[in-house]
């Protein structure tokens, strides 16, 4: 998961959960699309729902972005998901590591957890209606994310780290200067403030390799969807700036997923150069993330 939305999802509260996990498999999630909207940044205008899902239908790649803790976000991945029926797609999943296929069985959590699911640090069951749908499509389900092994050889050693293939992704995508300060604000945004300078290029760097390792599995997946925070599914910095780089032919439609005090008249310009299309649901209540936040080991 992105450092920015990391801490968020650590207080989530399990009083935010969805319906009992025992809920037959066969009835459908659905959303009450009164309480959200949809917006093409594109184009600048409303959209429905029908109509996003036909833009998917048109794409080789569909980021579906997310904040960890919005129960709304879920839901509504999950009825596009279930809407758009794309049974030869493929799904990569931040959730779970790279290397890994979901093989679904009677027990959905057991079989995410088989393939590397953590469901304590995800919050389960928030995620429930999202992984039901795609079992439900009989959608192939891939983990995308670098180990927490890999995480922490980078953050000790640097490049020299980083395995070859990884490494030649990262290296064709460099990020614009505008780009690389915007995503050092947002890792230090991410840690309330408390993330020393001489951290911020090695986090960058663990944060390029993942969005490297989600880049390439997508790439080599085609037609492929992606689940993750909103961070990675960003233009500017995130995966559609490196599958910009290292497959230009491929066609690819980034919808963010935010809150309605993130919609603003003054946000809409800056939004479009963060996603192709945003999809905004109510504020969901949570406490400050930065109340108790501490982190010692990344100061000076």
């Amino acid at each position: 998961m992105t450092l920015l939305y990391y801490l968020t999802h650590l207080v989530l509260a399990l009083a935010l959960g969805f319906a009992s996990p025992t809920r037959a498999e066969s009835e459908p999630h659905t959303i009450d699309e009164s309480a959200s909207s949809i917006f093409d940044l594109l184009k600048g205008k409303p959209l429905s729902m029908e109509t996003l899902v036909s833009m998917m239908r048109a794409q080789d790649i569909v980021l579906l972005g997310e904040r960890h803790d919005h129960p709304a976000h879920h839901l509504a991945r999950a009825q596009l998901i279930q809407s758009l029926a794309c049974a030869k797609c493929s799904i990569i999943a931040e959730h779970l590591p790279a290397g890994h296929q979901v093989l679904f069985s009677d027990s959905l959590l057991g079989a995410l957890e088989s393939a590397g699911f953590d469901a304590k640090g995800w919050n389960w069951p928030l995620h429930e209606p999202l992984f039901r749908a795609i079992q439900l499509q009989n959608i192939t389900l891939l983990g995308g994310n670098i180990s927490h092994t890999l995480t922490s050889d980078i953050f000790r050693r640097g490049k020299d780290a980083i395995p070859i293939d990884l490494l030649k992704e990262y290296n064709s995508s460099p990020l614009s200067d505008i780009s690389r300060k915007k995503l050092d604000q947002d890792l230090k945004d991410g840690h309330c403030g408390q993330l020393s300078d001489q951290f911020l290029p090695p986090m960058r760097l663990i944060q390029r390799i993942k969005d490297a390792s989600f880049a390439q599995l997508l790439a080599d997946h085609t037609p492929s969807l992606f689940i993750a925070g909103n961070g990675h599914v960003r233009k500017d910095y995130g995966v559609p700036q490196i599958l910009a780089a290292i497959a230009p032919h491929l066609k690819i439609l980034s919808i963010g997923f935010i809150e309605q005090d993130d919609w603003t008249p003054e946000s809409q310009h800056i939004l479009g150069d963060l996603y192709d299309v945003v999809w905004i649901s109510k504020n969901n209540p949570r406490s400050d993330p930065c109340k108790d936040f501490s982190a010692p080991h990344l100061k000076n």
